[in-house]
């Protein structure tokens, strides 16, 4: 095992301690303050000095780890369904308590366990079991809650789809999940139909759902005028507890499916299992003490993570009522927190921009929010952010949906994403490692072929720690088996260990605080979602040929995450104006037609060459450095005008602007 600091002055004063008292015959009082102030000037002060400024923040990590243990080892221990524990917290709130707000709507825990119960019988009328998976396509609702919850209490996992998904995209998501059944909304109807969807299940499978009519009242209603046959078939059943399951299978039978991109290929299922829910779900209370006398307000989409999860999760775990905002807004969201009296918010770091460039009004800080968390909020935000809305403490929390590597900023510390434990590192393993940064490979020492872990300031790659006995650090993975073995790195610190690579380069600072660097791979961010570098370079080869396309993500100043920008090899020399013009209006056709708004390019670049690796593969890394600065180049660059919602090509002017964060993407 490589480490920094194998050598520690400690083992010095274990030894002259030894020696003063064993062999000099000092008192121990008297040899401890010798072989202490030795031990000092070998250069344990900066020891002392880490503890000092670490041990409390530590501490505070190890009782959240704790906490959630106990959590996780009794759900594992008791073999506790998700009915089972949800029935728990209905009988400590009451029926009666508040669940969800939602628009004009009140969602009692009765209201909502009525409906899924509904939603339970129901499927059972249908032959779905234990065992069977279920799709949901829907926008966020309290029945969008009740019916993947109705399904839980059959032991049916749902798989969350992405509702901005069209055409290809959506189709790959049918396809990465065997689900013998789906829910789809009656406004995303159409989009289903389209990519051929009926005709992928049994046409009693297929149910769309008005989701207007599905309020409050239908939770017992026995009877509906709605033309949704979903709604009218929920009306016949019984709002009875549904026959009881059997205890867990094993503490991995799958509870929910959410899709994310990783860090290559198009977007996968990743496996969502009870300790890994209440994994995140405790990971976020605990740390701030979220209980039921708060309310919590989301406004991101149910199938994300961070809502659908950490969010939501606090409201079927521990009782803490929830505001749910169909789509999020930025005029509307302090007004909807003053409103319902919300005390936690959650966020992603491009709504806390959305709100910062809000006009200043008087309910900036008229709320009674307390702790907003969430993740991908860049230090400059953060600060303004906090100052101009007044909020007491930011949570910033990482961690892939997917991922054995989970942590957490406890402190408010201005711009870390989470720490890594300075006074007991080995009680939660996870490190950064060095990569090289064309070949995205860990960095192995020649002589042991071992991985080597960073220095402060040094950025390398994030890994976990895998063990299949720990509920915390087992890797679930995905559906597609052969995607989850490409996260798993061997042989990092020893021979044979096993660890999850995330695929996210950081760095830390002395005291351990962990910094987003980048993200490796084929995916990048941007506005909120992971964006497959892979299905948008499908899409524009589509129109291309043979032709070399390459897709990245760019930083660009005042905005989170990176846009992407498509990169095509061109004989460009015999490209008239013409037909350059022509190709750059069927690339945005194309992209507008089989891909969600935020994985269009933002940039399309012209080039006569792409930077190739010796493996060649495109070298993203080295076409990510040229930027897009036409002063800089001989490329053609057009950017997507938020204004127009058309390509114009970047001349000096039109970069300046993009540069100065003028133009609102």
């Amino acid at each position: 095992m490589i480490r920094k600091g194998s050598w520690q002055p400690c083992y010095a004063f274990f030894l002259l301690l030894l020696v003063h008292t064993l062999i000099l015959g000092d008192t121990f009082f008297k040899a401890f303050a010798k072989s202490y102030v030795i031990y000092l000037f070998l250069g344990g002060w900066r020891y002392q000095r880490l503890f000092a400024l670490c041990v409390r923040r530590d501490l505070k990590g190890l009782r959240v780890l704790l906490l959630v243990l106990y959590d996780t080892y009794w759900n594992s221990f008791f073999k506790e369904t998700f009915r089972d524990m949800f029935d728990r917290t209905v009988r400590k709130v009451g029926k009666d308590a508040i669940a969800f707000y939602f628009e004009d709507q009140v969602w009692t825990f009765g209201h909502l366990d009525a409906y899924s119960n509904k939603v339970a019988n129901y499927l059972v009328k249908c032959g779905l079991k234990r065992g069977d998976k279920l799709f949901l396509l829907m926008h966020s609702s309290p029945s969008y809650v009740g019916i993947w919850l109705g399904a839980a209490k059959i032991g049916v996992a749902t798989a969350l789809l992405n509702y901005n998904l069209r055409k290809d995209s959506l189709a790959h998501s049918l396809g990465a999940v065997d689900a013998s059944a789906i829910v789809v909304g009656s406004r995303l109807k159409d989009a289903f139909v389209e990519v051929g969807g009926e005709q992928k299940f049994d046409k009693d499978k297929v149910w769309y759902v008005d989701e207007s009519a599905s309020i409050p009242d239908s939770a017992y209603a026995m009877t509906s005028t709605c033309a949704c046959e979903w709604n009218r078939a929920l009306a016949q059943v019984s709002s009875a507890a549904p026959p009881p399951l059997s205890k867990a299978i094993s503490p991995h039978e799958h509870l929910i499916y959410v899709y994310t991109s990783g860090t290559s290929g198009l977007p996968k299922a990743a496996i969502i299992t009870i300790p890994r829910y209440i994994l995140m779900v405790d990971g976020c209370r605990f740390p701030f003490s979220i209980s039921r006398s708060d309310v919590l307000y989301s406004s991101l989409p149910l199938y994300h993570t961070m809502a659908g999860i950490c969010g939501l999760g606090q409201v079927l775990l521990h009782g803490t009522p929830m505001v749910i905002r169909t789509k999020f807004s930025a005029s509307q969201f302090w007004t909807d927190c003053i409103k319902y009296k919300c005390t936690v918010i959650q966020y992603i770091g491009e709504t806390c921009r959305y709100l910062i460039a809000q006009p200043p009004k008087s309910t900036d800080t008229q709320h009674h929010v307390r702790l907003a968390f969430g993740n991908g909020l860049r230090r400059d935000t953060w600060i303004e952010f906090q100052k101009r809305f007044n909020i007491p403490q930011i949570m910033e929390l990482y961690g892939a949906t997917e991922s054995s590597a989970c942590i957490i900023n406890p402190d408010n510390t201005v711009g870390a994403i989470g720490f890594l434990p300075q006074v007991i590192r080995n009680v939660y393993p996870i490190f950064l490692i060095k990569m090289d940064p064309v070949t995205e490979e860990p960095i192995r020492d020649p002589n042991t072929g071992l991985c080597m872990e960073c220095e402060p300031y040094e950025t390398g790659q994030l890994v976990g720690k895998i063990r299949k006995g720990s509920p915390i650090h087992r890797f679930d993975g995905y559906v597609n088996k052969e995607a989850s073995m490409k996260r798993i790195l061997r042989n990092v610190f020893d021979q044979g260990d096993v660890w999850f690579g995330s695929g996210d380069l950081m760095y830390c600072d002395e005291l351990g605080y962990l910094y987003f660097s980048d993200r490796m791979g084929d995916t990048f961010r941007w506005h909120g979602e992971n964006v497959s570098t892979a299905e948008v370079e499908n899409v524009v080869s589509k129109i291309l040929g043979k032709s070399l396309v390459t897709v990245y993500g760019v930083p660009l100043p005042k905005n989170e995450g990176k846009a992407g920008m498509a990169a095509v090899r061109l004989d460009m020399e015999n490209l008239s104006v013409a037909e350059e013009k022509a190709l750059v209006a069927n690339i945005q056709r194309v992209t507008s037609d089989h891909l969600p708004t935020y994985a269009r390019p933002i940039f399309i670049r012209f080039c006569k060459d792409i930077s190739m690796t010796s493996t060649f593969k495109p070298c993203k890394y080295e076409m990510a450095l040229r930027g897009f600065d036409p002063t800089k180049t001989e490329d053609h660059i057009y950017f997507l005008d938020p204004t127009s919602h058309s390509y114009r090509l970047v001349d000096k002017d039109l970069f300046c602007q993009i540069n100065s964060g003028s133009l609102r993407l």
